[in-house]
């Protein structure tokens, strides 16, 4: 399969002047959270509950980011060996949402597999009970930082149906997932691989199938140490490559993941090598994924008996994102930190995911099981130089490695909680940053029910 776009590129180094203009200052808020994910969502809320104005920015028309524009599930982890690790407000959500029906969260292993349709909705009420406001269709373009300290900024510039606006507000956090806010803020950020080498890991488009006869196959990745991928439709596709109708895969995991009914599965099979930050290569990667989807789905059809019957629902509504940019933060969490469950003073989220690893080119996928939750300390969400802003989710600073377990969506659901209490604080007691006590807000996490 060819990959081309059919983009008209201008001659190197083209450029055009904007003029200047004056814009309209849409709100004036505490903390401005920009990307309305499962980082931010619930950033939003504890930042509200903790007293400070909120307004949350997301580019969709609805919350949840990877988890419903990219349908990427089941969410994970909330559990290592049978023991609780992600608990306060993500264990609220995520009880909320099984108690409208839209999700398993009794599994052992504390993967839970829910309905796109019922975390949408179940993610916009908590955070419009909360007290935080939300804009939908609000894309992060700029940031306007104070003219005596580049690292603090006063406003977040986005574009929306009314046009090129501003956000004012005394703290912000960027839970893009692709560091949109922190790139346009002269903070110290950079694409993931940038020391390490290699290609970032790759992107791929989740789609859900229904009439499967699922009684034949293992939907449910409840346990610890298990590997979910399923070995028939493995070879299925390999076929499918050999032939020269496929171009590349992974996995396939078909699995309750992003869906919850009988008869459907959500599948993770696509993928393709490049930067999600760069237009160009988001762009291609959306039309060649969605060009594989119905040959999988055909050989999937043709190949396996659980999916005799079959048909495609939908494909996600864009790409799944795995890694981009990352922060360089005040402490860069380690492989060595991860394995070795090293305590800190400053911990805010424990984590316990594999660390996951999926090769650019190829199928390959290198998995390390944990025995033991590890801790992610506070330092990790600021930017070295940041005077009031925090990241959560996506640009967390770690190593390759260590984001490899960390990026996981109970885990920015924990990170996201941490900074919005964060920023709160840090808005209404006019402190910076950088110096805020860490072992204070893991104090205070505590006392709100999460486990650091």
């Amino acid at each position: 399969m060819t990959e081309t776009t059919t983009a008209v590129n201008p001659p190197g180094g083209s450029t055009v002047t904007e003029p200047a203009r004056r814009l309209p200052v849409r709100a004036q808020v505490d903390v401005a959270v920009c990307g309305g994910g499962p980082a931010g969502f619930i950033a939003a809320v504890a930042a509200a509950r903790a007293g400070a104005s909120v307004l949350l920015l997301e580019r969709h028309g609805f919350l949840g980011g990877m988890a419903t524009a990219g349908m990427v599930g089941p969410m994970s982890k909330f559990n290592l060996g049978g023991e609780r690790i992600v608990d306060g407000i993500p264990g609220e959500f995520i009880r909320a949402l099984h108690a409208a029906g839209g999700a398993i969260i009794d599994l052992p292993g504390g993967n839970v597999p829910y309905d796109v349709e019922s975390y949408k909705l179940a993610a916009q009420r908590i955070t419009r009970r909360s007290g935080a406001g939300i804009l939908l269709h609000a894309l992060v373009v700029g940031a306007i930082a104070s003219g005596g300290e580049p690292g603090r900024l006063t406003h977040v510039i986005i574009e929306t149906k009314s046009g090129r606006e501003a956000v004012a507000a005394n703290q912000f956090v960027d839970c893009t997932g692709t560091g949109d806010l922190v790139a346009r803020a002269s903070l110290p950020c950079g694409m993931r691989n940038r020391r390490a080498g290699g290609g970032l890991q790759p992107m791929s488009l989740y789609f859900r199938l229904g009439g499967v006869d699922t009684g034949r196959l293992n939907v449910l990745m409840a346990r610890d140490g298990a590997r979910y991928a399923n070995p028939e439709l493995r070879a299925v596709l390999a076929e499918e490559v050999r032939a020269g109708r496929l171009r590349n895969f992974g996995g396939p995991w078909a699995v309750h993941g992003s869906t919850i009914r009988p008869g459907e599965v959500s599948v993770n099979a696509t993928r393709i090598a490049g930067n999600a930050a760069d237009a160009a290569d988001l762009s291609l990667a959306e039309l060649v994924l969605r060009e594989e989807v119905p040959v999988m789905v055909d050989s999937f059809r043709r190949h396996h008996k659980a999916f005799t019957h079959c048909h495609l629902l939908e494909t996600a509504a864009q790409v799944g994102i795995r890694e981009t940019r990352a922060i360089q933060g005040l402490y860069t969490l380690t492989a060595a930190d991860v394995l070795a469950a090293r305590p800190f003073a400053d911990s805010v989220a424990l984590g316990g995911h594999p660390i996951d690893m999926h090769g650019a080119e190829g199928g390959a996928q290198s998995v390390r099981f944990l025995t033991a939750p590890y801790h992610i300390p506070y330092r990790t969400l600021v930017p070295e130089g940041s005077a009031n802003v925090l990241v959560a989710g996506g640009t967390l600073s770690a190593t390759r490695e260590a984001f490899g377990s960390a990026r996981v969506q109970a885990q920015c659901m924990a990170l996201g909680q941490a900074a919005g209490v964060a920023a709160a604080i840090c808005a209404l007691d006019g402190e910076s940053v950088s110096r805020l006590d860490g072992a204070a807000l893991g104090a205070r996490l505590r006392a709100d029910g999460a486990l650091v």
